[in-house]
């Protein structure tokens, strides 16, 4: 049953935002269809100090919530809208609840701003220099700082499940509200395909915060396990982790996501998945991480990499493929330009060649000739689309007889020539 069932729905509403307000001490609102602010609590908000290039706090959410109006989540019934976090560039965090057509009063509560950890001088010194602000500032942006509360991870999420519930009057998971926070922002995976073009390796730095905790989450990495590791990670407080940088907190956060990354990385292929395909994930969600310009985008970015991490364990483990299977098609990967048979593949994976060719039909639909073919194929659409290779030297390195075999096979599997495939890029 709906608080808002016993009461008149603007009465209702403003009893809610006082019942947040007085719970959590944090500064509530709430804005109408238009924008404008129809409740404040307290009254006067600590005002963010002036920064030349960014608009005011009010004009910023306002400005954020009409961005997310066509795409907000709603819950699994569709009759409500899920909670939206929000952490914006300087660290302030929101929770924002856009409230049901059904209510005549519309709108948006939005509770705010609140800070996951205390600042020090040195992060709001480092702050500053990530938004090329005046570093003679950084004692009025300390005061303003001090002055907004201080909320832990879990007590932010749990004012999220609060006040939806207080709203709608329907319980809901930390899973299902950080799944929502991440529902507007997917990481597109651009410059790559589903089967992963490139790997590298890389080594980089640890994170340093309690090993328990550490293990906890990266297990569910192993097991292929989403939702635990949501939850999971909505335990770590901001104070648990690290600086790894003393002259900015960008580059800090950079730093961390790239070591939850790597650990992220062995974590997965410890859990099965093929390790070009890991390396690649951690190429891609490096890069990606690299050119965010701003900490709450790291900060998305960094969960939405582990659930990927965790997402195709899954669905690796899904596909029911015997490890013999999955050793063969990453030998093929890894020496696919050289030259491969059934009895090489049986010398690596320690069978007969006659059981490891019914084996591996069995499980892939395709024999393993069949399957290298194609492969290679994938690798010749690649290579054609770079400059300055020729239709004959790709023919040769990928170990076909001759130009007219590769044109046959080329064909057989992208229903075109090599030269129209590469006249369409």
């Amino acid at each position: 049953m709906k608080m808002l069932d016993y009461l008149e729905e603007t009465e209702g509403l403003q009893y809610i935002c006082k019942l947040i307000y007085e719970a959590y001490r944090i500064p509530v609102s709430w804005l109408d269809t238009a924008g404008n602010l129809q409740l404040a609590l307290p009254p006067s908000m600590e005002e963010r100090p002036a920064a030349p290039t960014h608009s005011g706090m009010l004009a910023e959410l306002t400005e954020f919530v009409s961005g997310i109006e066509h795409n907000h989540p709603r819950n699994t019934g569709g009759t409500s809208f899920l909670p939206y976090l929000h952490t914006t560039g300087f660290l302030e965090n929101f929770i924002m609840l856009k409230l049901p057509a059904e209510l005549g009063t519309g709108g948006t509560i939005i509770l705010g701003p609140s800070l996951a950890a205390s600042m020090t001088e040195t992060t709001v010194a480092s702050l500053m220099n990530d938004h090329n602000l005046p570093l003679g500032h950084v004692e009025e942006w300390l005061q303003y700082y001090r002055g907004l509360p201080v909320l832990s991870r879990t007590r932010w999420y749990h004012a999220a499940l609060l006040l939806y519930s207080l709203v709608n009057g329907q319980a809901l998971s930390v899973t299902e509200l950080l799944l929502a926070s991440t529902h507007h922002e997917p990481v597109q995976h651009t410059e790559s395909r589903s089967d992963l073009d490139h790997s590298y390796r890389r080594e980089n730095t640890w994170l340093h915060h309690e090993p328990m905790l550490e293990r906890e989450m990266f297990r569910h990495i192993v097991i292929g396990d989403k939702a635990g590791l949501l939850r999971s990670q909505a335990s770590f407080s901001e104070e648990s982790f690290g600086r790894l940088s003393k002259k900015s907190q960008l580059r800090s956060k950079k730093n961390l996501a790239i070591s939850s990354i790597t650990l992220a990385t062995r974590a997965a292929i410890d859990g099965g998945l093929f390790w070009e395909i890991a390396y690649t994930l951690s190429d891609f969600h490096i890069q990606h991480i690299e050119e965010l310009k701003d900490i709450p985008a790291v900060d998305k970015a960094q969960l939405a990499a582990l659930c990927d991490f965790a997402d195709h364990v899954r669905d690796n483990r899904r596909s029911k493929l015997s490890r013999t299977s999955a050793l063969c098609q990453n030998y093929i990967f890894n020496h696919m330009y050289e030259e491969l048979t059934l009895n090489k593949l049986a010398e690596v994976a320690g069978l007969n060649a006659s059981y490891l060719s019914q084996l591996f039909k069995k499980e892939n639909g395709i024999s393993v000739s069949d399957y290298i073919q194609r492969e290679r194929i994938e690798e010749a659409k690649r290579l054609i689309e770079l400059p300055g290779v020729t239709l004959s030297d790709i023919a040769t390195r990928l170990h076909f007889n001759d130009q007219s075999y590769f044109t046959k096979v080329f064909k057989k599997y992208t229903g075109v020539t090599p030269r129209q495939f590469r006249h369409d890029r």
